[in-house]
């Protein structure tokens, strides 16, 4: 896999992140000094009944983000960026003088790192990452595995290896993980098959992964899923079904039942799936707010209205909709509670 420039980067970044600072966000409660806010999630609060991009210009800034994790006082979070098929996790934090701005995250950079993931009480974050192996004599041999950090002093431990059978000599990607330490990865198979494995950690040690049921992957190629802390069900991204709202993919939840089974996947319906779904769904620790990536098809635009300035387009662009990337949305949580009682 071929490496990053990191001085080339540094400076592609650096100069979206001005782009994205001097918007002034008339369409948004966000503006240059609301970085100085002093509350979690940047102060804000989603609509109950309707998608909104989370934190735009700021997190959501116009590239292809995704993959949301915050710490349990969301006043720190971490999220995905895609550059040229390059995978970084950035990051930001609440500190005395306000939310830093985001930077990738230290861990972060030299490899293709993606998706993490936060322990629900806060000891622990997850990745996957395409770094190198340190010792191929533990039968992980695997391009992409899951890598682990302990919180310490309100710091991160440095990565390491998650040992098999989590890891092995087949990709395992897209961690998710309960409040019980049980975790849930997107496993690839020598048949080239990839489904959604959970794994148990007992006494600190990980058993052996449990392929989730043929009711939950229902396709060749199963990614992307999202297990609630208390392991009570779990969202994926699903396409193809005669259920699907639009063209493309959309998130499906299975619930779990008492008896270890799962149900059959549910549609999230109109309010979720208004835009095409691109994976990476989340819920905060609070359980109030859901967070997934989502793109908005792109439209042409026949003309423009009026002589807009470059700054005005700038802010039409990065504040609305991605066309064509994705973004970060959110929405109140309630939909999951009504999804329940579908069956």
């Amino acid at each position: 896999m071929k490496k990053i420039n990191l001085q080339n980067f540094s400076i592609f970044y650096v100069s979206c992140l001005f782009c994205c600072t001097i918007v002034s966000c008339k369409n948004s409660n966000i503006n240059q000094e609301n970085v100085q806010i002093h509350k979690p999630y940047f102060g804000l609060n989603p609509s109950t009944d309707k998608l909104e991009i989370f934190a735009p210009a700021i997190v959501s800034a116009g590239l292809d983000e995704g993959t949301i994790t915050f710490t349990p006082d969301g006043k720190e979070c971490y999220w995905t960026l895609l550059l040229s098929g390059f995978e970084t996790i950035l990051t930001s934090r609440l500190e005395n003088d306000g939310w830093t701005r985001p930077e990738v995250a230290s861990f972060a950079g030299k490899y293709y790192d993606g998706w993490p993931a936060i322990q629900p009480d806060g000891k622990k974050m997850f990745f996957h990452s395409a770094r190198p192996v340190p010792d191929t004599t533990t039968g992980i041999t695997a391009e992409f595995n899951i890598w682990c950090m302990d919180r310490v002093d309100n710091a991160w431990s440095g990565p390491r290896l998650v040992n098999t059978p989590v890891n092995g000599s087949e990709n395992s990607t897209c961690p998710s993980v309960s409040l019980n330490g049980n975790i849930y990865v997107s496993k690839r198979f020598s048949d080239g098959s990839e489904k959604l494995c959970r794994s148990e950690l007992r006494d600190g040690v990980y058993q052996e992964l449990e392929m989730l049921p043929d009711n939950v992957n229902v396709l060749k190629d199963n990614f992307h899923g999202y297990i609630s802390p208390d392991e009570s069900y779990l969202i994926r991204p699903c396409y193809g079904r005669s259920d699907n709202i639009g063209a493309g993919w959309n998130y499906y939840i299975s619930f779990r039942k008492n008896n270890n089974t799962w149900s059959d996947l549910i549609n999230m319906g109109k309010e979720i799936n208004s835009v095409y779904c691109a994976g990476a769904p989340s819920i905060s620790f609070n359980g109030k707010y859901l967070f997934f990536q989502g793109i908005v098809a792109t439209t042409i635009t026949p003309s423009l209205d009026r002589k807009y300035s470059l700054q005005e387009l700038i802010d039409i662009d990065i504040k609305g909709p991605s066309k064509g990337s994705t973004d970060i949305y959110w929405i109140d949580s309630k939909i999951i509670e009504e999804l329940k009682y579908i069956e």
